[in-house]
């Protein structure tokens, strides 16, 4: 299993929007809204790396997103 975050700026006003596609995609555990420089966190548990970097893929295609910075993360 690999798991991640996905830190995500939408378009002014798009947060919401974003969000609701966002818990649409296979893989997306949790997406919570935030304030400050990001505005949303995705958690993303695929079960391959291939899966996963698909996941992040269809991530950066949706409309609103205007940029992402991704998280591997290693349990401890």
């Amino acid at each position: 299993m690999v798991t991640g975050y996905m830190l995500v700026t939408t378009k002014p006003g798009k947060e919401y929007d974003v969000a609701i596609e966002l818990r649409k995609i296979p893989y997306v555990v949790d997406v919570d809204i935030t304030y400050g420089l990001w505005d949303i966190i995705v958690k993303i548990q695929a079960p391959s790396l291939s899966e996963f970097d698909r996941t992040i893929q269809v991530i950066r295609g949706l409309k609103g997103i205007e940029q992402t910075a991704t998280l591997v993360s290693q349990g401890v």
